[in-house]
Parts: structure tokens; sequence; C-alpha cells
């Protein structure tokens, strides 16, 4: 499965667009992240279950970033679905969210990839392919991360 390729608003942010390798860019996509690959998290500042998944997502980050030779291959974005550039400061700011995340105010992202329910967390390669999804929150990060681990070791 694949994700159709949809166009994110560069972050005004330095530091987001030097974490995903964007610099000088007003939109991009997936594809032009410097990563092989992407994990995506899918969340509503209005979802009551991804104020919980929050955390976990942040932990998640921390894992990655924590690991060499993951933090080279794997970029974390977050994408606000249905929230707008206001709504998503107070999510990243309310929840002390580490990575850069995106607005989706009016849910043409989520419609591209199938309007999953919120959280979702998706891992793709750079081309768009689909290697891993959950819905909802994360209840074992350490088998969730594992998992991440074994698909980017087999790279």
């Amino acid at each position: 499965m694949h994700i159709s390729q949809f166009k994110l608003n560069a972050s005004d942010s330095v530091e987001a667009t030097q974490y995903l390798g964007i610099i000088n860019l007003k939109s991009f996509t997936i594809s032009q992240i410097h990563a092989k690959f992407i994990l995506i998290e899918i969340f509503s500042l209005y979802c009551p279950i991804c104020h919980k998944q929050a955390p976990i997502a942040n932990k998640l980050y921390k894992f990655i970033e924590q690991d060499p030779e993951l933090s080279k291959d794997i970029k974390m974005i977050g994408i606000g679905t249905g929230n707008n550039l206001k709504e998503i400061g107070v999510f990243k700011t309310k929840f002390h969210v580490p990575f850069p995340v995106f607005s989706d105010p009016d849910f043409s992202i989520h419609k591209k990839i199938g309007e999953p329910r919120t959280p979702f967390t998706i891992l793709v390669n750079n081309k768009g392919k689909v290697l891993l999804t959950h819905s909802g929150v994360v209840n074992d990060l350490d088998e969730f991360f594992s998992k991440i681990k074994k698909l980017q070791e087999k790279k």
C-alpha cells in the first residue's frame, strides 16, 4: 500500500526545516524529506485519545533520536487533521511535542491517507510505501519501537 503524495507547507522553524532537510522550500512532499523512512503521527487537538498518545509519540521520537542509526534514517512528523496553525501550536505547546507538526485544516491530507481514526501512526519509506501502521494509543511502546527498528535494519 502507498499513501498518495501530499504537499505540506514548510515550517517557519529553522530547527524543523534543518531536521527534515527541506531548507529553502515553501512546501514539500514526503519524498523530499531527507530520510529513508518517515514516521507520521496523525492527530487532532480535539481528540481525547490523541492527548493520551502525545506523550507516547514524544517518547518514540526520543527513542529514535537517541539511536545513532535510527536518527539518520528516520524522521518524524505530526499532522493535525482538521487543525489550523493556531490549533497545532496549542497541541505542540500543551504536549511539549519535540518533532515538526503540520496543519491539515481542510482534511485534504487525511483523505489522501484513507481517513483513519485518530490517533494514527504510519511508517512509510521515502517513496510513500506504507511499512507499518497503528491505530489508537500505542500501548506497548517497546514492541512498536522494536518493529520500527527491524524494518529499518532491513533497509
